[in-house]
Parts: C-alpha cells; sequence; structure tokens
C-alpha cells in the first residue's frame, strides 16, 4: 500500500488539502451517526429468548456482528478516528454515552501514576510528536478482546463443538476461545489477545481471560491495562439480532477497583467483508502523522 506521503508529493501540506478535500466530501457520511441502541429490557415474567442450539448444545449465535456505536478513538465519549477528525475540521461536537458503565461516574478508576500515564501517551497521539508512542493498533499491530468489540467493521462468530472463534477482518485477527474446561496455560505465557477459556450460562457466552501481555490499548487516546489484568467478558445474546458485550477489568496494579464496559453489537446479514490490510510497519501510518 503506498503511503500518503508519496500519494502527495511528499508534502504535509499537500497531504493536508488533500485531506480536507476529501474529508469535505464525504462530510454527510461523517457527521450522520447512528443512535446507540440498548438492549431490548426483559419485562417482569417474560420468558428469555430462546434461541436455536446446535448439536453441542451451544445456542446458534454463528454468524457477522457490529458494535451500534462503534469507534475505539475514547472510552468515555465513544467515537471514530472520522468522527475526531471532522470534529477537528469543524464540525459539531461529539458527545456520546461514556463506555463505561461501572463505575457510576463513567470513568476509569486509574490510580494516579496511571491517570498520568494516559494523559501523556493521549499527548503523544494529539501533537504526534512521539511516533513510537502512538496507539498500537494505530500502528497496525492487534490488539486486545475489548477494543475489537468496539471496531467500526464487523467481525465473525464461527462455532465449533467445543469452542467459539471470532474472526476480524482487521489485522488479520482472530481468537479461538475452547469451551472445554482446560486450565489456563502457564502465566508466564503472554499473549496480545491473552488466553481465553470460555462457557455458557444460558444465553450468555462468559469468557475468563488471563495472560494479556499488557502492549495492547483500550482506545486511540491511550487507555490501558497491565499484563496483571484479569478480564471477564459476558457475550449476552439478547434476541436473534442483539448481543451486549461486557468486560469486567481487574488490575490491581495499574486501577483502584474493577470497572466495566459495556458495547451493545447487532447482527450484520448484509455486510460483506474487505481485507484490510494493515500491518506491522503499514508506511501509512507515516502519512496519517503528518496529516494532524
Amino acid at each position: 500500500m503506498p503511503s500518503s506521503r508519496h500519494a502527495c508529493g511528499g508534502s504535509p501540506s499537500s497531504l493536508c488539502l488533500q485531506t480536507v478535500a476529501v474529508l469535505l466530501v464525504f462530510m454527510p457520511s461523517l457527521f450522520a451517526q447512528e443512535a446507540p441502541q440498548a438492549p431490548r429490557a426483559q419485562t417482569p415474567g417474560a420468558s428469555v429468548w430462546q434461541p436455536a442450539r446446535l448439536s453441542a448444545g451451544q445456542p446458534d449465535v454463528e454468524g457477522v456482528w457490529g458494535a451500534v456505536l462503534a469507534g475505539a478513538f475514547s472510552l468515555t465519549n465513544p467515537m471514530t478516528g472520522g468522527d475526531d477528525f471532522a470534529q477537528r475540521l469543524g464540525g459539531p461536537p461529539i458527545r456520546r454515552p461514556s463506555r463505561i458503565v461501572d463505575p457510576a461516574d463513567g470513568r476509569v478508576p486509574y490510580q494516579p501514576w496511571a491517570a498520568a500515564l494516559q494523559e501523556h501517551q493521549s499527548s503523544a497521539w494529539e501533537h504526534a510528536t512521539r511516533p513510537w508512542e502512538i496507539d498500537t493498533q494505530s500502528r497496525c499491530l492487534v490488539s486486545i478482546a475489548p477494543r475489537l468489540a468496539m471496531l467500526p467493521t464487523p467481525f465473525r462468530i464461527i462455532q465449533a463443538p467445543a469452542s467459539v472463534v471470532f474472526v476480524w477482518d482487521d489485522y488479520h485477527a482472530y481468537r479461538i476461545v475452547p469451551l472445554d474446561g482446560r486450565p489456563h496455560i502457564a502465566s508466564t505465557a503472554k499473549l496480545w489477545m491473552g488466553d481465553a477459556r470460555g462457557h455458557w450460562e444460558d444465553n450468555t457466552l462468559v469468557i475468563d481471560t488471563t495472560n494479556v501481555n499488557g502492549k495492547g490499548r483500550l482506545s486511540v487516546v491511550g487507555d490501558f491495562l497491565s499484563e496483571q489484568a484479569h478480564l471477564t467478558e459476558r457475550l449476552t445474546f439478547v434476541d436473534a439480532d442483539t448481543m451486549t458485550y461486557e468486560t469486567t477489568i481487574d488490575d490491581p496494579s495499574v486501577f483502584t477497583r474493577p470497572w466495566t464496559m459495556r458495547v451493545v453489537e447487532k447482527r450484520k446479514a448484509e455486510y460483506e467483508f474487505w481485507e484490510n490490510a494493515c500491518h506491522e510497519g503499514e508506511r501509512s501510518v507515516e502519512g496519517m502523522l503528518l496529516a494532524k
């Protein structure tokens, strides 16, 4: 993939002018936002949705799913990178509900040192003065499951008798969640998406995730966790077309208490997958930094 610098003759000012021109063409679609939809509430006495079952007993939830309110730019004000850029070009201010549902103030309960580090990492993105500190996923490195659940591009769920598989076109990422009760791998082994073990509780897939390497970030603006983090993810399938993804993150080395974020997902039956060729060392990132 050619870099943006090459496409604009190596001139940052030329790049910016061309970028603004493209944004003006697509401005209506950038500002047209899909309102978040909460999962359907169960009325007292109402029966829980009963999905079809696979031969091994799992609820049949295979297919393509995507976030209703997509974007991993910020946890406290969800938006895509395009939303943020359009706002910087003079578009209307964006203010959306925080993804964080516990604590009630909608903020990540960082320890003081961690809050300072998150601000430092956000500043690195804002001013593009320290490219090596830019968000790992913006540099085309794979991220962790909560971040991937927020992407603008949907993901696919594939079910096997003893596992659930998640596949993203972004970063060519995939995740296999065993359901057979096997123990976690040795604590010394650290992985980008961690080591996942799952089980079903009615219509909820519960995933216990350990062994993260602490390098993946939760947002573009520098939200992070450490390799000591323990994630409890709950994917609740409310009806045939609605799923709620929640994860509780427990990491005493970074946060003052466990906290929970939520993303509502909808089935995307008509979505057509296209390859995302973003990869480590992708040179278009250089052009993105020049455009800031």
